[in-house]
């Protein structure tokens, strides 16, 4: 898999060792602990603006952890925007809710974009995505680590040869990647463990 470097050289923002390895282990342990009651199916924004569930498309789950938490990574992503803001060249006014999301085996997210300027509501003022790796995938089964579940990205060259073809990201626990949100990507199939993850999306 391509590293970091390379898709920082191709337009993305990517921040290694963003999350301390504490904070992180802190955020998956808090979504395993969840009951039950605080975790749901992810969903689409449908075209009317409303979510829809669709597992053809989109299977991961949603977990609630506890506000204190969500506050102490909202506030180390809301101290990027005006690094973000020079790097994509936009202005950022704030976040979306942040979603921490488990992948079991078999979820995944099919190719897809954030940002749907026909689409109405908050999806169409997306201006740049954020996903926050939260631990690490190795190529046999091992305790708090996952296989499969690569974040890759489409139409990073220009090149009309390389338009289908899908890089996949080579992440890693800590590691931030924000790119603009009508980027095309997907998430691929995790083959074993849970991938932990936050997202968000910067307006």
């Amino acid at each position: 898999m391509p590293a970091a470097e390379f898709f920082t050289r191709l337009g993305l923002f990517v921040r290694k060792n963003f999350l301390e390895q504490e904070l992180c282990a802190r955020c998956y342990r808090e979504m395993d602990e969840a009951p039950p009651t605080q975790a749901t199916q992810a969903t689409i924004a449908g075209p009317d603006g409303t979510d829809i569930l669709d597992e053809a498309i989109r299977r991961v789950t949603v977990v609630d952890v506890p506000d204190a938490t969500v506050a102490l990574v909202e506030a180390q992503m809301l101290a990027l925007l005006p690094a973000l803001e020079r790097h994509f060249n936009v202005t950022l006014t704030g976040c979306q809710p942040l979603q921490f999301l488990t992948y079991r085996e078999g979820d995944f997210y099919a190719v897809h974009n954030d940002s749907d300027t026909g689409a109405p509501g908050m999806a169409g003022e997306r201006k740049v995505s954020l996903v926050l790796f939260l631990n690490s995938p190795a190529q046999q089964p091992a305790d708090g680590a996952y296989g499969g579940g690569s974040l890759t990205f489409y139409n990073l060259i220009a090149d009309p040869q390389w338009q289908t073809y899908g890089f996949p990201l080579n992440s890693e626990a800590g590691l931030l990647v924000a790119f603009r949100s009508d980027m095309l990507h997907q998430v691929l199939p995790v083959t074993h463990g849970k991938r932990y993850t936050i997202v968000s999306w910067l307006f």
